[in-house]
């Protein structure tokens, strides 16, 4: 669902990730980038029942060099221990989410950080799809993964009630470049609305449903409702004073760990440094001309 910018040259990247990963560059290297005074945020989607022993793997490296931090820890003020921060999140609001992921993350005493869109909700799987039509439509995809069922109002409700964390990924998964402007802010404004309504408090994140569709009056309208806003940019933040714009590293989950370890290594931060940097001057942009909350 989520189309990522432009990394290494396919062939290119694969052979680095490999590389890295199978000889213990990676593992190495992620020790090395990695301090208690930096947050890194994961992105994965579905977990469907063939790859849950990897996402189980994934877990249990993780956990070994990392300290998991929980969606709330963002709200409050936190210390400063001896170990890297990680943040997990799930895009799209799949219900295996519900099912397979929020209890393993649980044995690990960890929370996730799930972002769902409310327009789905208690709907079934082909009309998710219809919904969708639009959104593949405008960025020319033809195919709709059958294999996706959305997660209830309920269990929305029940996963925030649990200690984890629900963000808004618009209304509908439109991508928000491609609609009018006003349309764009009515999905960002009644998607962080119907939770809020829904959970008994705000909606305090939003992630980009699509690289392409970062704008100014994008970023504009998701800062406006929202304390903090996640990029599909890979990179580190600092912690504990996280910013109000994260970077966020996509994974793979049907790959190994020594792919994750690769993607860990700096080598996928330092193929967005370019597209991350641009994302924090039009960010500054916004905030110094006053159009944007300031960070808290």
């Amino acid at each position: 669902m989520m189309r990522l910018p432009t990394r290494l040259p396919t062939t290119m990247g694969n052979f680095l990730r490999y590389a890295t990963g199978r000889t213990g560059v990676a593992a190495l290297s992620s020790r090395l980038i990695h301090s208690p005074q930096s947050l890194r945020v994961l992105m994965y989607h579905d977990v469907p029942d063939s790859l849950v022993s990897h996402f189980k793997s994934h877990l249990a490296w993780l956990s070994q060099r990392f300290e998991f931090v929980r969606p709330s820890d963002l709200l409050r003020e936190t210390q400063v221990s001896r170990r890297p921060k990680l943040l997990l999140t799930f895009d799209d609001g799949c219900a295996d989410n519900y099912e397979l992921v929020a209890p393993l993350l649980e044995s690990y005493d960890a929370r996730g950080l799930f972002f769902v869109c409310p327009a789905f909700a208690d709907i079934d799987r082909e009309k998710s799809f219809r919904l969708m039509e639009r959104s593949a439509a405008a960025l020319g995809e033809s195919n709709r993964d059958s294999r996706w069922q959305r997660l209830s109002r309920a269990q929305i409700v029940e996963l925030d009630q649990r200690g984890h964390g629900i963000g808004s990924h618009t209304l509908t998964h439109v991508p928000l470049a491609h609609i009018g402007e006003a349309e764009a802010a009515l999905e960002v404004k009644q998607s962080a609305k119907s939770l809020a309504s829904w959970l008994g408090h705000d909606c305090y994140f939003f992630p980009w449903t699509y690289w392409d569709e970062i704008t100014a009056h994008s970023l504009e309208v998701a800062a406006g409702h929202h304390r903090f806003c996640f990029s599909p940019c890979s990179g580190l933040n600092p912690w504990p004073q996280p910013p109000r714009l994260l970077a966020r590293t996509g994974v793979d989950v049907s790959k190994p760990v020594s792919d994750l370890q690769a993607q860990l290594s700096g080598l996928q931060d330092l193929a967005y440094k370019s597209k991350r940097e641009w994302l924090w001057r039009l960010w500054s942009s916004i905030n110094a001309a006053g159009t944007a909350p300031p960070s808290p």
